[in-house]
């Protein structure tokens, strides 16, 4: 699960820093994050439903570590950053 918020977090950041320095500030900036993060979360999770000319994408979660990065690590069942997107986004935005 820790990983999980690493890599949300991180999501989470770089959107914010793409649309701040496009210019958006403030309350914009914190809504237009959250929501991008949200969708792009769900897609991860694969509670988006992603589908394409009748071809289904279901992404599954991993994460590599170890010395080598030669160890894989899944959580089990889908990942759930989507849950963790609004949390971190209050934390970021001191609960603005």
């Amino acid at each position: 699960m820790k990983l999980q918020e690493v890599f949300t977090g991180e999501m989470i950041a770089r959107i914010a820093d793409h649309l701040e320095n496009s210019g958006v500030k403030g309350k914009p900036l914190k809504e237009l994050t959250g929501n991008i993060a949200f969708e792009i979360a769900s897609m991860i999770d694969d509670v988006a439903g992603l589908e394409f000319d009748g071809v289904e994408a279901n992404p599954y979660l991993t994460f590599l570590t170890g010395e080598e990065y030669d160890e894989l690590i899944h959580t089990g069942g889908n990942s759930t950053c989507h849950e963790m997107v609004y949390g971190i986004l209050n934390t970021m935005f001191n609960g603005n």
